[in-house]
């Protein structure tokens, strides 16, 4: 990632900041972080595509979607994804494909490339972005804190209780970290692109970055955790979106984490707050000297402003600290890991 690329510029902040941190280095080495997909749904086995577990190692999923597109002389929309993979891992991840243009022979040559092919599959649609559960990580910290596992141990007991800040990774912005300013010039037409994956990529930063912002001004002002009046609320078992009218009924609910409260991601399809919440949210929006008639080509939708951590594990190895956890679709590792070691860790 850019030195020039500052976490404040997108609203990360720690929600664990009067605690100390493991220190230490992550992705040392591409082995060190290892993420795994795990799929929405069960694949039908027939149907007209091709569903490929494939394993990258050292790859961007965009790199990794350009190399299987140009080899099978695909169409873009051809190539289907749910979600968007670190580059310095090895991770695995589904991609849909045209059944027919997924012959063996075809495939093959791709292990030349250092892209593997753990299993195959059929299905009757391809993957769209979201059409995932969640990811599996494994994470190793090198050269941590003598105190690392004591110092975590503390950190992962509070998120576990607050709930993980549901932020957008600094990688959400881009390498020189310009994505957001593009994405606000093409919404207001004064730039323009041919690729439609790369403007909903630029848009959504942008969108991405007034979520931060709305989330990081909760934090400040000790409402990370409290409903508002208007908020729109998201059940944690179902997903379910309900607007909050009786703040004192439903706060005890958000503080066992059953509820939480979501941020816009700015459209024309967006459930609105109100209320309290409304202002808070519209208050973002006009400090960029915008109003939502500018998103009303964007689809828009709402976004928890937290995550529950419900499977985590860790163990000291001589290598140094060893995390085992699992996000839901959407969620960034590198800002749990942010909490956890309080350095600003790498995540090119």
């Amino acid at each position: 990632m850019a030195t020039s690329t500052r976490k404040d510029e997108f609203g990360l902040i720690y929600l664990t900041r009067d605690l100390p941190g493991t220190g230490g280095r992550i992705k040392e080495r591409v082995e060190d972080f290892i993420v795994e997909e795990i799929p929405l749904y069960q694949f039908s086995d027939h149907g007209d595509f091709a569903l490929l577990l494939m394993e990258k190692t050292n790859l961007s999923s965009l790199d990794l979607v350009n190399v299987i597109r140009k080899h099978l002389d695909l169409e873009d929309h051809e190539v289907g994804v749910a979600g968007w993979k670190d580059k310095r891992a090895i991770t695995r991840q589904w991609i849909s494909l045209p059944l027919q243009k997924t012959s063996k022979e075809r495939l093959a040559p791709l292990a030349d490339k250092g892209i593997k092919i753990l299993e195959q599959r059929r299905h009757s649609n391809k993957l769209r972005t979201g059409h995932l559960l969640g990811n599996r990580f494994s994470v190793l910290i090198r050269q941590p804190d003598t105190q690392a596992l004591e110092r975590a141990t503390a950190i992962i007991q509070s998120l576990q209780k607050l709930g993980l800040p549901n932020f957008y990774g600094v990688q959400r912005f881009g390498a020189g970290g310009d994505n957001p300013e593009k994405g606000l010039a093409l919404l207001l037409g004064k730039y323009r692109l041919r690729s439609v994956r790369k403007r909903k990529l630029l848009i959504s930063a942008f969108s991405s970055l007034l979520f931060n912002l709305t989330l990081k001004y909760r934090i400040e002002r000790e409402l990370f955790t409290r409903l508002l009046p208007g908020d729109i609320a998201k059940k944690h078992d179902t997903g379910g979106l309900f607007l909050v009218t009786d703040t004192a009924k439903e706060q005890p609910r958000a503080e066992r984490l059953e509820i939480s409260a979501t941020g816009p991601i700015w459209g024309r399809k967006m459930k609105k707050a109100g209320d309290q919440a409304a202002v808070l949210e519209e208050k973002i929006l006009f400090e960029h000297g915008l109003t939502p008639d500018v998103f009303h080509k964007q689809p828009g939708t709402r976004r928890s402003l937290r995550v529950a951590l419900r499977e985590f594990s860790m163990q000291q190895e001589g290598e140094g600290l060893r995390l085992k956890f699992f996000l839901p679709k959407g969620t960034y590792a590198t800002v749990l890991l942010d909490e956890i070691m309080k350095i600003g860790p790498d995540v090119s």
